[in-house]
């Protein structure tokens, strides 16, 4: 989405969400609405309802429409502060990670934040969008003020991953909805609509608000990984500031703590699965919370069954071999001969080669054999930590089809055929025939 696209047009999936609040709420214009050339199109003060949508939708404005409207009585710094604080008080593991902290409390530090109007407005949306969407943000941004404490950040770098971590998903607004809520897992080529949405985030943060540029670009990055293997640069290491590196470790275990079954030790797991995902002090961070709850409370509760896992473990390890096995078909082929679609192949094998490398080193290529006795129907620890890396494991080699998928669609059109059984092969679909079948 063009940059300029984004400043002088109201964007559709805005505005739709925009006028469904003005149902419910008095959305008014904060001065007057002029388009590009000059034409006042909305008086200073006048309500935006569903009469205004053809007009606003059709002009390209002089200036952001969102920098030029308010919600009476939307979220503001202390909606956000007793959100944090209920959060703290409600959801066990936020509490257990905040506990590790000292210092100024998180919820404080929330309390201390400032945005304008437009956030404002844009964090209602968010609110309105569904009965979790602004505590997924608010949980974010308290991790993230841990987990910046847990590095050392100063108290102004501090409020910068706060900042980040309650606006990391505001670009989502921009997104068809479908593509957000449609079901448990996109498929690659949905992707597409989605992976743009932490760049919208930074354009409009850094368009609309007078934060340091670091809060933008945090949440720019907060879907980037250590080892390089997220989006939507795939930039690995220091390449990724610090905000950065906190905001995507804060985002990805607040997805985790959403299931009621150990989250902790579910989101301590996840983040160690594959090596090098995220930095080390950070994970260490969560794991310390962690053990801690571990050795207050024990590992109880209800797992899957042996045979259950015995199952997964042996279907992930069939899954894997089949990718490298279509790899290695596809480079034989002859089939690719750009340099650009011989790379993709190559990052294909070297990602699914390190997820092969991650299954053996947590052991479970050992429960393969039947006389090992891996899985103990009494064990819950091993039943529990099976199914939460099985089922991490295959959400990876989902991040990889994504990846494959999207830089696959700029290659020639049958490079972009030849590849896309391996894409529908690492998203778990039943491949297709395109030239180079996947094996059975």
């Amino acid at each position: 989405m063009p940059e300029e696209h984004l400043i002088n047009s109201v964007n559709k999936h805005y505005l739709d969400r925009v006028m469904k609040l003005a149902d419910a709420a008095d959305i008014m214009a904060t001065e007057d609405i002029f388009d590009a050339r000059g034409m006042k199109l909305v008086a200073k003060g006048t309500k935006i309802s569903p009469s205004l949508q053809e007009r606003l939708s059709q002009r390209q404005l002089n200036k952001p429409f969102e920098s030029s409207i308010a919600v009476d009585s939307g979220v503001d710094v202390s909606v956000i502060a007793n959100e944090a604080k209920r959060i703290v008080e409600t959801i066990e593991p936020v509490r257990a990670i905040v506990q590790t902290v000292s210092g100024q409390s998180p919820v404080q530090v929330l309390s201390g934040i400032q945005f304008g109007s437009a956030m404002s407005t844009m964090l209602t949306l968010i609110e309105r969008g569904g009965p979790r969407a602004l505590e997924h943000s608010v949980m974010v941004s308290l991790l993230s003020i841990c987990l910046g404490r847990k590095l050392g950040m100063s108290s102004t770098d501090q409020t910068i991953v706060a900042l980040a971590g309650l606006l990391h998903d505001i670009g989502e607004l921009y997104i068809e909805p479908q593509y957000l809520h449609s079901r448990s897992h996109l498929y690659p080529h949905e992707w597409r609509h989605v992976v743009v949405h932490p760049r919208i985030g930074q354009m409009l943060i850094s368009n609309l608000e007078s934060y340091p540029a670091a809060v933008a670009q945090a949440v720019f990055e907060h879907h980037e990984r250590y080892d390089g293997s997220g989006y939507p640069r795939q930039v690995s290491g220091s390449s990724i500031s610090a905000a950065g590196q906190v905001v995507a470790t804060a985002e990805m275990i607040s997805g985790v703590f959403v299931n009621p079954d150990h989250p902790l030790q579910r989101a301590e797991l996840a983040l160690k699965v594959v090596p090098g995902e995220y930095v080390h002090q950070l994970v260490s961070a969560v794991s310390s919370a962690a053990r801690q709850a571990r050795s207050e409370k024990g590992m109880t509760g209800n797992a899957a069954t042996t045979g259950e896992e015995k199952n997964k473990v042996a279907e992930l390890h069939k899954h894997i071999g089949a990718v490298l096995e279509t790899t290695q078909r596809l480079a034989d082929s002859g089939v690719l001969k750009s340099q650009k679609a011989k790379h993709l192949l190559a990052e294909v094998e070297r990602r699914t080669t390190k997820v092969q490398h991650a299954f053996s080193s947590t052991g479970l290529d050992s429960s393969l054999d039947e006389k090992s006795g891996f899985f103990d129907p009494h064990n819950i620890d091993v039943l529990f930590e099976t199914s939460v890396v099985s089922s991490e494991f295959k959400w990876r080699l989902r991040d990889v089809a994504r990846d494959l998928s999207l830089q696959a669609a700029a290659l020639e059109a049958h490079e972009t055929q030849a590849l896309q059984p391996l894409v529908e092969l690492l998203d778990g679909e039943r491949p297709k025939d395109a030239g180079v079948s996947a094996p059975n």
